[in-house]
């Protein structure tokens, strides 16, 4: 039978590691229900306590864990810088743990949680209920980043997608354009699915018939399925869920002769470094994607100064959004 260890303990207990350690070296500072709450798991499953199990509650790791789908994105670079200010501000070090593999969360959150952090900023692309299930296990406080949680327990920080992309659809329709397109991915992710709900619905409260595509994120698969998409279908606009999605396309409608914006205009969704390279420069919608990762790092640090208690209500935190206007809108 493997050791059972202070891990084990405190996400029994939904409790922090710091306060099993407290109730084994200053029980009196711990109140009563939590107190009896985790000797009782203690006894049941026999654990002995050792020196580094003692020390916790006077020693904190300084660290957070930040789980990331992958690192190569630049908004998901961004994002991390703004974590990492805000992190040395706070007197924190960051350790990334990179989610590669789809399924394979279990695994990855196991490592995560050995791994002895103060808290956990979570990146992810899909939210499964299998995702929800591991954090509600977590011994210590999670935030979603980039993200809305659909539970009440788990904080976010994150800009409200469906609403943006809504915006923008009626901002364009407001404009008489008639024939505007949303381009999303194969994979269905958290994030796209809201901004596509956003576009649906601003289209069927407009009258207008929605047309909506699936790009595989790959450019050199995405230029053979735009072409073939172009030939089909030129239409007044184009709402990308990715900035380098929506590059991809103007490339492809340039080399076509298909000239942006006289013929088409072409949105994108995240605002990164790659929409002023463009040309012409991208439109998009200004997610404040560095500040996004500065406040969930702010808002984390707040909840690892407080007792951790499982199932307290958590804050949803929404950071506005604009719109920048360059030239491939008209």
């Amino acid at each position: 039978m493997d050791q059972i260890k202070i891990y084990d303990i405190a996400g029994a207990a939904g409790v922090s590691l710091a306060t099993v350690s407290r109730v084994l070296n200053h029980p009196d500072k711990v109140k009563e229900v939590t107190r009896n709450k985790v000797l009782k798991i203690i006894n049941d499953k026999g654990y002995k306590p050792n020196a580094n199990a003692r020390g916790l509650a006077s020693r904190r790791s300084t660290t957070v864990a930040v789980v990331i789908p992958e690192i190569s994105r630049a908004s998901v670079a961004e994002m991390i810088q703004g974590i990492d200010d805000a992190a040395k501000k706070y007197g924190y070090t960051i350790r990334l743990f990179i989610n590669k593999d789809l399924g394979q969360e279990k695994d990855l959150w196991g490592e995560v949680i050995a791994s002895s952090v103060d808290g956990i900023l979570f990146m992810n692309d899909e939210m499964t209920k299998e995702i929800y299930q591991l954090v509600e296990y977590a011994p210590v406080p999670v935030v979603f980043v980039n993200a809305l949680s659909k539970k009440d327990t788990i904080g976010s920080v994150c800009v409200d997608y469906e609403e943006c992309t809504y915006d923008i659809t009626k901002k364009m329709i407001d404009k008489g354009n008639k024939n505007i397109v949303f381009v999303g991915t194969e994979h269905k992710y958290t994030l796209n699915e809201m901004k596509q709900k956003g576009y649906l619905r601003a289209m069927s409260e407009a009258g207008l018939e929605s047309k909506v595509y699936y790009s595989v994120g790959d450019i050199t698969k995405n230029e053979p399925y735009f072409e073939k998409v172009l030939d089909e279908n030129v239409p007044d606009v184009a709402i990308v869920v990715r900035d380098s999605i929506a590059i991809s396309l103007m490339n492809v409608a340039n080399k076509r002769g298909i000239k942006v914006p006289d013929s088409l205009q072409v949105i994108g969704l995240q605002n990164t470094r790659y929409a002023k390279l463009s040309n012409p420069k991208l439109t998009c919608a200004e997610i404040p994607i560095y500040e996004m990762g500065a406040n969930a790092m702010s808002y984390l640090t707040k909840l690892m100064k407080e007792e951790y208690v499982k199932n307290k209500k958590a804050e949803k935190i929404l950071l506005p959004y604009d719109i920048v206007w360059r030239e491939s809108t008209k």
